[in-house]
């Protein structure tokens, strides 16, 4: 059997895997989606930070592949820190793809949700907006594809907005995993300075690479992934 590892998708919500992530040799890539970015009708955020830590804790429980290294891209890097803070015994390795948790003040970054629909996703990237993420819900109705758009959008809101901070600062030194930290130098949305605030056992910064670095750069990220896991 192949090794396992889980994938957390980013902000935009999970299409598809990227192909950073897609480019792992001889591994079992586990990419649940996140609670609410599956578009569905009658999602309700939680009401705190620990009910979304629960709800997501139970479905990668559900995966069965606990434990198993993590990857967790923005708000899904986020979430695997606080996982293998809280639950170390949980996650074998860790690889945080420009994670949110923490904020800066003085360098806050732009915030996506300040500004028209349209203009969000261009945020995210240094390039072009990948395809699978302007064709998204390509099995729905054009109606419904703007719905479930529109609640993916809300979805991530309810966990980065105002600020993408929920303490995770504080709980940090508890991080024991071997972490691997990978930052776009254009990250728009969490300023690479903020890389310096994670404590990692390798880094590493690509130039030219925005918010979902993994997108921007797969070979580079795809490269570093695999001798990370591997």
């Amino acid at each position: 059997m192949a090794p396992r590892l889980i994938y957390l998708h980013g902000l935009a919500g999970g299409p598809e895997l990227s192909p950073a992530v897609a480019g792992l040799t001889d591994i079992d890539v586990i990419a649940p989606v996140l609670p609410g970015f599956d578009g569905g009708p009658g999602f309700e955020p939680p009401s705190d930070h620990l009910g979304w830590l629960t709800l997501v804790w139970d479905a990668l429980d559900a995966t069965g592949a606990l434990p198993c290294p993590v990857i967790g891209a923005s708000v899904g890097g986020m979430l695997a820190a606080e996982l293998a803070v809280l639950r170390p015994e949980a996650v074998t390795r860790l690889a945080l793809l420009a994670p949110l948790g923490l904020f800066d003040a003085d360098d806050p970054g732009e915030d996506p949700f300040a500004v028209p629909g349209p203009a969000r996703l261009p945020l995210l990237f240094s390039s072009d907006v990948p395809t699978p993420f302007l064709e998204s819900f390509p099995d729905r109705e054009p109606a419904e594809q703007l719905v479930a758009r529109f609640l993916v959008q809300v979805a991530a809101a309810s966990l980065v907005w105002p600020f993408p901070d929920r303490g995770l600062a504080g709980r940090l030194h508890r991080l024991t995993a071997p972490t691997l930290l990978v930052w776009g130098e254009a990250d728009r949305i969490a300023p690479v300075a903020l890389a310096e605030r994670w404590p990692a056992d390798e880094r590493v910064h690509v130039p030219g690479a925005g918010h979902m670095v993994e997108w921007d750069a797969p070979e580079q990220v795809g490269s570093a992934l695999q001798k990370w896991v591997s």
